[in-house]
């Protein structure tokens, strides 16, 4: 049978204007909350207590979405954002509120996935672990589009609930290096013949160099080459040129680069396209504070699930007897396993699984015994391997998260098999964002 398009009804509630809404509360994300009409309404950008116009632009069947379209009585929280792009851009949504508030917004919306997801209130928060609000990101992706009306190139972040791009001037979340590159780079893309052929710009801040990594879908000619290499020495910069996910050319020096831990005296080699913490000083606090949670001794045997290139790897390993290390990226292991014989440690070993695989816990690492854990998953978390975790017994389970519901239903396998949270707190590892990592342990 032939099957024809029909075009979905449209809601004509969408779009429609509510004047005078009260905000009553935020939600986690830092959204204002209210009820109409017996559903919750988030209102992005909206605070406590303001009187608001709002544009419903989502009714769904259980909440609406809306946006502000007039402000008659603002909150003393309200503040100007920063960034000459933050109406538009998709990056940061919390610009609006003053920083100590957005660690507040952030700490009650902790608490409150705990008591929704674990069905466990935390009683107290550890301090928060904080930087510069400004200046903070050390790498960063670009989109990059080829408008063919205009013939130019355009690069930047998407737009707030948009795949279309910002036309991006500056970022003040962005390391200084990086933020001024932005349009020295769009001037480069723009002069390339390839320019129709463009994919994405990484830049990343190592301690050692500024590197810049660009996606190319058709080879680069001999003369857009030679423009890259040309900027790149005016610039003082690396490039590299990706063709392919596993095709990586560097088009200038290819130096090392690396970053460091000060004060536990590590150093990390790291590639291009390696996963590395965005805010290095959140970075060096709060593996400072893993340690410190854990309270490694010298005869302690840790394991590091989700290691990465060894982050808290080798830190721990100058305190403890032994660390198994294990990652699901080969390429990391390899890098982690490179970066503990730079740093003469012969305590720590690093091995590749997919630990979302429990075939993968059979392993003969799997095997042994350990003293403490350490967990830092990527968003899906480590539902697959708490029970293995919980079989060990360890004394001590550290589990940094990048997502605090997954953290919580996590943490209610652990409550139920007999562990206490004993500490609880965030990681503002993105300030000005409704991002929030956190970092908790639990006691046997």
């Amino acid at each position: 049978m032939a099957q024809f398009f029909k075009a979905s009804r449209t809601n004509k509630q969408n779009n429609r204007i509510i004047k005078h809404c009260q905000v009553e509360k935020l939600d986690h994300q830092g959204r204002g909350m209210l009820f109409h009409q017996n559903k919750a309404m988030f209102v992005e950008g909206g605070l406590v207590g303001e009187v608001l116009d709002v544009c419903v632009d989502e009714d769904k069947k259980r909440y609406k979405k809306a946006s502000i379209t007039k402000i008659h009585q603002a909150s003393e929280l309200r503040v100007e954002p920063s960034c000459q792009h933050y109406q538009e851009c998709g990056g940061c949504h919390l610009q609006h509120i003053e920083q100590a508030s957005q660690i507040e917004v952030k700490q009650q919306g902790l608490i409150s996935l705990f008591e929704r997801f674990a069905k466990y209130t935390p009683q107290q928060l550890a301090p928060t672990i904080t930087s510069s609000p400004w200046a903070y990101r050390r790498c960063a992706r670009f989109g990059v589009i080829y408008d063919k009306k205009s013939k130019k190139v355009q690069m930047g972040f998407r737009r707030s609930g948009s795949s279309e791009l910002i036309n991006q001037q500056t970022c003040p979340v962005l390391k200084p290096a990086l933020a001024d590159l932005i349009l020295p780079v769009k001037g480069l893309l723009n002069q390339l013949q390839g320019k129709m052929a463009l994919g994405h710009v990484e830049m990343v801040e190592a301690d050692n160099t500024v590197a810049l990594l660009l996606r190319h879908l058709k080879p680069l000619s001999t003369q857009d080459k030679q423009l890259i290499i040309d900027f790149s020495a005016t610039q003082n910069i690396q490039f590299y040129a990706q063709s392919s996910p596993t095709d990586i050319e560097c088009l200038t020096n290819n130096a090392r680069l690396s970053y460091a831990l000060t004060e536990q005296d590590c150093q990390y080699d790291f590639n291009i396209n390696d996963f590395v913490q965005v805010n290095a000083s959140v970075n060096e606090k709060m593996v400072a504070q893993a340690i410190e949670w854990l309270a490694l001794k010298s005869t302690d045997r840790v394991l590091d699930l989700f290691c990465g290139l060894g982050n808290f790897s080798l830190p721990m390993a100058k305190l403890s007897q032994q660390v198994v290390a294990v990652e699901g990226v080969q390429k990391m292991v390899d890098r982690g396993t490179d970066n503990a014989a730079r740093c003469g440690l012969n305590n720590v070993q690093f091995y590749q699984a997919d630990l979302s695989d429990l075939n993968a816990l059979k392993a003969e690492w799997a095997q042994e015994g350990f003293d403490k854990v350490l967990l830092d998953p990527a968003r899906a978390g480590a539902a697959e391997c708490m029970s293995y975790v919980i079989n060990k017994q360890p004394s001590h389970i550290v589990y940094v998260s990048c997502d605090p519901v997954t953290l919580a239903r996590d943490s209610e396998q652990l409550l139920s098999a007999g562990y206490k949270l004993s500490k609880l707190g965030l990681i503002d590892m993105f300030p000005q964002t409704a991002h929030m990592e956190s970092m908790a342990l639990f006691t046997r």
